[in-house]
């Protein structure tokens, strides 16, 4: 069996008709010699589909997936003998600017390139392992290609010697970047020793110039760029151009993205800290990101610049390595406040932070709930976080063995915010009332919510998830409760159908997920067990049906359709043992009727109905200043969109209000208010005013961008307390006056208990006057002045006094090891003994131990760009 797998695929087209709930599914089965590895979609109708397993064969379908060829064969591989030898694909590359070319790039320096989707084939002159391709945005036949010189291989442990291109030599491991305009018939050298490389951005007129990194030393080997590094450079070349132009001077890593372009700046190498510099005009200026902390920044993930303005995740190098700060900038892309403390991140840079595609200015993301300074949450729920891991570890025997194990206190306290206005106001999300069986979920408002897992636990669940054409649809795998579990029977599957406003449970257990028909169709999976089942439902999840794919169960790995979402057509594909499963569902065959009555929607006689997302807060069904209103299909309707349903969408500003504006720099907002308060982080800078005033007011809130809301509320300007003032001359005189009495009241008391000293004024105490007698005042005047003072007035008094209150206090402050309560009881034993200079001296006072968390934090892995 091996032997077949290892030349061709083991077909099993089994046409099944299953049924469920008297509905009628097709479902056809392929079996290939491993699990998939990707999958694209070729041609202008996307019918075409290749597929790449994870040994190397590829195999090719012309009808969607319903049947597939094996065309690893049709690759050759020249050896050295003559005879060709088997050809291995390692990647798949598909053009942006023709569905129909697509690179094969495949083992021993064997690359291959095809214009008609994969019907023929071509092998591209670049003769050598390609490490990265990418195509022009706009002009079919350009595309930029990497390669490692042949040096790399052989140093890293190769032993045969590999094959040399024309342009390759016997020199030192270097990244070679090279530009083809012909679809790899002719390549010229762009640079060598690079990092990094991209085209320009269309929408600045620069489509066709270069943008790269590079180790500005062009000798000996090339290292990778594990660190930041002081030796590299952001440059560009444009066509015609012979030598690179730089842009930033230790630029290490850069991103361009829909007009703006970032760069990693390296700011200090020993400390491998980063600036990062923005330039929103083509490279001509930049500008550094203004943050509002000065904490050091050591890497960064631009995670979204759709919609105008830049949402950044900044590692600040802190002790907890797996978190950051999300920041949102204004419409000149480097000034940022911030959004999102203590965003989720994994090692590898991604963050738990992503776009409800379907919709304008919704956001959700996961945050470790750490209490901040400055937070004014009641006392109960600002010390839950920190208790909630105690919670579960002190419940029953049951909730001990579900509490998570491999994570510590702070890892587990993960939540599942929303945001309705680019990250200007974040929410939890609204837990469902009942379960997908009907039973009522108790869940206080005040300390329970709906969590989702995000891409940093992909391997595991599925994550949140939405597309364009399904509009106000979103699904992801977590729990209600106060945080986030990951135990896999606490998690389920949930769906909102209003852009993320509630929720409903959709089915128990972890599922993967897929839309199609417009949203019209969901299909599900189990996605921690192997399953027989496929889940499906037409009606946005008010009721799912299911029917048996096969009799063996399959370990299920993904659901897709075609990158539009809108056929109702879908492939399952998994594993089962050693080899790779594919199933082609075809919902056609439910035999649903196209719906009727787009143009009329909200009638009695249509399929479709009108619906506006909104934050719940407003009385107007309002997102981003306007209210957006959505045809879509009535969710009983029992129809299907069709592939080429296009859906009217009409707007209209609606009035400001507190939630269309953003804090500003220096001012931020706690999860679940509208209020910006002052920071103190020191970004704002102080008037004048504050040397005679003792606060001054301040811009607090700016509008967010592309927010179009008209009139309503005026943000009021915020009064921000002056820092404490300096004292004046006057205000240090009478300290000094006060600090010099001060000394000379020590030094006479000093003096007054030496021996010395108290014998130059001996006859001039009170014994010497013992026989002095005065008028009498009163009936019960003092016979002498002894008598006025007391019997008890005596040194030996006052030092015993003096001992009994001060000596149990010292010895408490400076005696730390020891226990109070065995002090006092010492102090109960040896009442009425004389104290002495010895017993009250204090011991030597230790030194100041280093606040917790003082020493060098240990960096994590750095994140590029």
């Amino acid at each position: 069996m091996t032997k077949v797998f290892a030349r061709t695929a083991l077909f099993l087209l089994l046409r099944l008709t299953l049924v469920s709930a008297g509905k009628k599914v097709s479902v056809k089965e392929v079996v290939f010699d491993s699990a998939v590895e990707d999958i694209q979609w070729l041609g202008d109708d996307q019918k075409t589909v290749l597929t790449q397993t994870t040994k190397g064969r590829l195999y090719r379908s012309t009808n969607g997936g319903e049947s597939w060829n094996d065309i690893t064969d049709f690759f050759k591989v020249d050896n050295p003998g003559g005879t060709p030898g088997p050809f291995t694909a390692a990647s798949m590359t598909k053009s942006p600017s023709d569905p129909s070319t697509i690179l094969v790039s495949g083992s021993k320096k064997t690359n291959y390139i095809s214009t008609n989707k994969g019907s023929t084939w071509k092998r591209i002159r670049q003769r050598s392992s390609i490490h990265t391709v990418v195509f022009h945005k706009t002009r079919p036949t350009w595309m930029l290609l990497s390669t490692w010189t042949s040096a790399c291989s052989r140093k890293g442990g190769s032993k045969a010697p590999p094959e040399q291109s024309e342009e390759d030599d016997d020199g030192p491991c270097n990244h070679m970047l090279y530009m083809s305009k012909d679809l790899g018939k002719t390549f010229t050298l762009v640079q060598s020793y690079v990092v990094q490389f991209s085209w320009g951005d269309a929408s600045k007129h620069q489509e066709d110039r270069i943008y790269f990194t590079h180790f500005r030393k062009k000798t000996g080997d090339q290292p990778k760029l594990y660190i930041w590094s002081k030796d590299v450079d952001f440059a560009y070349m444009d066509q015609n151009q012979r030598r690179p132009s730089t842009m930033v001077s230790l630029g290490n890593k850069f991103l361009v993205s829909h007009g703006f372009i970032f760069v990693a700046k390296v700011k200090d190498v020993a400390a491998q800290t980063v600036t990062l510099m923005v330039s929103a005009d083509g490279g001509r200026t930049f500008n550094a990101a203004q943050l509002p902390t000065e904490i050091d920044e050591k890497s960064y993930t631009v995670l979204d610049t759709s919609e105008g303005i830049v949402m950044l995740h900044v590692n600040h190098g802190t002790k907890e390595n797996q978190i950051g700060s999300v920041y949102i900038s204004d419409d000149k892309g480097y000034r940022f406040t911030l959004s999102l403390p203590n965003n989720v991140r994994g090692s590898s840079g991604d963050c738990e932070f992503d776009k409800v595609l379907s919709l304008e200015g919704v956001y959700m993301a996961n945050f470790k709930d750490i209490a901040r300074a400055g937070d004014t949450k009641d006392t109960e729920q600002a010390k839950e976080g920190e208790t909630l891991e105690e919670e579960a570890g002190a419940g029953t025997e049951v909730d001990k063995r579900r509490a998570p194990k491999t994570k510590g206190k702070e890892e587990s306290i993960i939540r599942t915010v929303i945001s309705f206005d680019k990250g200007g106001v974040w929410s939890y999300l609204k837990p469902p009332r009942v379960d997908s069986v009907g039973k009522t979920i108790e869940c206080p408002p005040d300390r329970c919510w709906l969590h989702l897992h995000g891409i940093t636990n992909y391997h595991n669940y599925a994550p949140f998830y939405s597309t364009e054409n399904a509009v106000g649809i979103i699904m992801g795998t977590g729990n209600v409760g106060p945080y986030l579990r990951f135990e896999p029977d606490q998690t389920n599957t949930y769906l909102s159908r209003d852009g993320g406003l509630t929720w409903l449970e959709a089915h128990k257990g972890a599922f993967i997920y897929e839309y199609g028909d417009h949203g019209g169709l969901i299909v599900m999976a189990d996605d921690v067990s192997k399953t027989k089942l496929v889940v499906f439902s037409w009606n946005e999840g008010s009721s799912w049906y299911d029917f048996e794919l096969s009799s063996m169960p399959v370990e299920v790995d993904n659901i897709v359709t075609e990158p539009n979402a809108t056929s109702t057509k879908f492939l399952l594909y998994g594993t089962r043992g050693d080899t790779g499963v594919m199933y082609h569902l075809d919902f056609e065959t439910l035999g649903q009727p196209m719906c009727k009555g787009v143009w009329a929607a909200d009638s009695v006689s249509s399929d479709y109905e009108t619906w506006s997302p909104s934050d719940g807060k407003s009385t107007e069904k309002c997102l981003m200043g306007k209210q957006v209103t959505y045809t879509r299909r009535k969710q009983v309707a029992e129809c299907f969109n069709g592939e080429k349903f296009e859906r009217p969408v009409t707007s209209k500003n609606c009035e400001c209000t507190q939630e269309n504006f953003e804090c500003e720099v220096g001012f931020t907002r706690q999860v679940g208010s509208y209020e910006c308060k002052y920071a103190d982080d020191g970004s704002i800078q102080m008037p004048s005013s504050c040397q005679r005033n003792d606060h001054f007011s301040a811009v607090g809130y700016r509008k967010v961008v592309g927010d179009s809301c008209d009139g309503g509320w005026h943000p009021p300007r915020v009064d921000v307390p002056c820092p404490p003032k300096p004292m004046s001359k006057g205000a240090w005189s009478v300290f000094g006056a006060f600090g010099m009495l001060a000394v000379i009241l020590f030094g006479v008391q000093s003096m007054s208990q030496n021996d010395r000293v108290k014998g130059l004024f001996a006859n001039y105490g009170f014994d010497n006057f013992g026989g002095v007698k005065y008028a009498g005042i009163g009936t019960k005047a003092p016979e002498s002045a002894l008598d006025s003072v007391g019997t008890r007035f005596d040194a030996d008094f006052i030092e015993e006094d003096k001992d009994d209150f001060d000596a149990p206090q010292l010895m408490q402050y400076t005696s730390g090891d020891r226990d109070r309560d065995r002090d006092r009881d010492r102090d109960r034993r040896d009442e009425g003994k004389k104290a002495t200079a010895l017993d009250s001296a204090s011991a030597a006072v230790p030194r100041l131990a280093k606040p917790p968390g003082a020493g060098p934090s240990v960096d994590d892995d750095v994140d590029l760009l």
